[in-house]
């Protein structure tokens, strides 16, 4: 391969990772504020009640991340149109 497909296929996987931290940790932040307004109500019972719980916060995260999916998607497909996709054929 030339140097320079391999420099276009770095250069959007490290694309691709930070906008996927960006888009977890604002999932993280959603999630800690559905738990904050009672969105998700915290158990107060027992300790089965909590371990009960962690699945379905867990869920409320995976969700919110999945949502966020499409804007990673449309963004790694426009920076690279932005490289130029030839620039992504081995040849």
């Amino acid at each position: 391969m030339e140097l320079e497909t391999i420099l276009a296929w770095q250069k959007l996987y490290g694309a691709v990772a930070v906008l996927a931290a960006i888009c977890s940790a604002c999932a993280a932040l959603k999630t800690c504020y559905d738990i904050r307004t009672g969105v998700l109500k915290r158990p107060l019972k027992s300790v089965a009640a909590w371990i009960l719980w962690l699945p379905r916060v867990w869920l409320h995260f995976q969700l919110a991340y999945f949502l966020g999916f499409p804007s990673i998607l449309a963004i790694a497909v426009l920076y690279a149109h932005y490289i130029g996709l030839d620039a992504f054929i081995p040849w």
